[in-house]
């Protein structure tokens, strides 16, 4: 062991102290010229220059940076830009500095630090309650509706507009909702730039407003396509009985997904019993065991699985119903009559006392 221990310092003195001792010689200037711009909804443009004091040599130079707002974010990278895609309403601060390397060895630079102010606007004017929901539609395009709520400061007049961007694409709607203050509450594009069957992409949602007695924070909120689709109702649905099984079969939903990226939950309720179930697949059929004796209805919606995050589930498909009601009605009034016995025989027996009694 103690050889070992004196041959690593010798390394370190021979191999590794010489390095150190050359990097530390070498002086890191931080970058300069560091600049923040607004290049798109809720996305900004980081540039910067090498210093011109900086020796290039045999170096390898990259330049660490940390994004302090609106969330942190640290990562490193060869070139002198970086975009990044965040929410502006409450400002956008960010550190770069330079990372020298040389011989897998590394000196920093001091950190350098450029901030965007939040943009103007009265406290508490902001819409609030944000929530956005999209739809494949039938002519394969993606629709957009959002709603929100007015700020508890905002005056009765404010009128607020809505703005989406999607990738190099930004749009204004054009089609509103108002409340009973004639304030645009919900805003729907019918037709959008975005792009079904991506995966994991942003929408940027972006509501300023405008009003004679305030000025009207803008709101922005960032949310992934998958997260906030609406999926499409499974199509075709079949349900038959084969021998003492109840048998559901369906078509995926429309969408840009292919079959194997969803899953669905059968609604199931025995009218005999009053039963209900909800069961679960990742088929697009459903096989059960049943009672034959009476009449069930079934339901299927579906959602995302496997392929993108979950989107909210779609609604019920309509309601199909499956057995034979007669024997159901049969069973039903069976029952109804078995309960009315006793009292037919309360009723004889008052009869009987009351012929009794005038005779």
């Amino acid at each position: 062991i103690t050889m070992r221990v004196c041959l690593i310092l010798l390394w370190i003195r021979i191999v590794v102290q010489p390095h150190i001792l050359q990097c530390k010689a070498v002086q890191v200037f931080p970058p300069v010229n560091l600049t923040l711009t607004v290049s798109a909804l809720a996305q900004v443009l980081l540039s910067w220059k090498p210093s011109p004091d900086q020796e290039q040599k045999n170096y390898t130079i990259r330049y660490d940076v940390k994004i302090l707002t609106p969330l942190f974010e640290e990562y490193d990278t060869m070139k002198t830009h970086s975009f990044r895609t965040a929410v502006l309403h409450n400002g956008f601060s960010a550190h770069v500095r330079t990372l020298l390397l040389h011989k897998g060895l590394q000196v920093t630079s001091d950190w350098v630090t450029a901030e965007l102010q939040p943009p103007p606007g009265a406290e508490n004017t902001a819409v609030t309650g944000l929530s956005c929901v999209t739809h494949f539609t039938v002519s394969s395009t993606v629709s957009l509706h959002c709603t929100w709520l007015p700020g508890e400061g905002a005056p009765e007049d404010t009128e607020y507009f809505l703005f989406y961007r999607y990738e190099t694409y930004t749009e204004e709607c054009l089609d509103y909702i108002k409340d009973k203050w004639n304030r645009n509450t919900e805003g729907r594009f019918s037709v959008t730039h975005i792009a079904p069957g991506e995966i994991d992409e942003l929408i940027v949602i972006h509501i300023n407003g405008s009003s004679k007695y305030a000025a009207i924070k803008p709101f922005q909120q960032l949310f992934n396509q998958n997260a906030i689709e609406k999926v499409n109702v499974p199509r075709n649905v079949t349900v038959f009985f084969e021998q003492d099984d109840l048998v559901a079969t369906w078509e995926k939903p429309l969408s840009a997904f292919p079959e194997g990226c969803f899953e669905y939950e059968i609604y199931l309720i025995n009218l005999k019993s009053g039963n209900k179930q909800v069961s679960k697949t990742y088929l697009h059929d459903f096989r059960l065991r049943i009672d034959v004796t009476c009449r069930y209805s079934i339901q299927i919606r579906a959602n995302h699985h496997m392929c993108s995050v979950s989107g909210f589930w779609s609604d019920w498909s309509e309601i199909v119903y499956i057995g034979k009601y007669y024997i159901c009605l049969l069973f039903f009034v069976t029952k109804y009559l078995i309960t009315q016995i006793p009292l037919f025989s309360v009723l004889q027996k008052k009869t009987r006392t009351i012929l009794r009694a005038s005779v």
